[in-house]
């Protein structure tokens, strides 16, 4: 199973790839949404662990695009330090499939991730 991984910070970035990577997962990289997109393209990915805040394309506008065209199958899990009601329930109602907080509990995404990929 392959997930991207996307967020603008590169020390995320291996983290999180690092992290998934160990648990059994293949993992791609993208430093922001267009990357992301270009991977899509490219690759076959099962899931996506995408930040909302990055330059260019966010991860709300990054799940927009992809729900509005082909790719809408890829579920997505959107990792925010706004821990907000308003805000997380915003998220799931553009289609994402679930809300992590940073700091990030590994423990929490590595469930979320075998829970959505089963």
């Amino acid at each position: 199973m392959k997930i991207l991984i996307v967020d603008d910070s590169k020390l995320m970035l291996e983290v999180l790839s690092h992290y998934l990577k160990g648990e059994g997962y293949e993992t791609s990289v993208a430093e922001d949404g267009f990357q992301a997109l270009d991977l899509i393209q490219k690759e076959k990915i099962d899931l996506i662990v995408s930040d909302i805040m990055m330059p260019n394309i966010s991860g709300l506008e990054l799940l927009n695009l992809l729900k509005k065209f082909y790719f809408n199958n890829i579920p997505i899990i959107l990792i925010s330090s706004l821990d907000k009601k308003a805000f997380i329930q915003r998220s799931m109602g553009l289609g994402a499939i679930d809300f992590v907080t940073k700091p990030i509990d590994f423990k929490n995404l590595s469930h979320l991730v075998k829970k959505y990929l089963n």
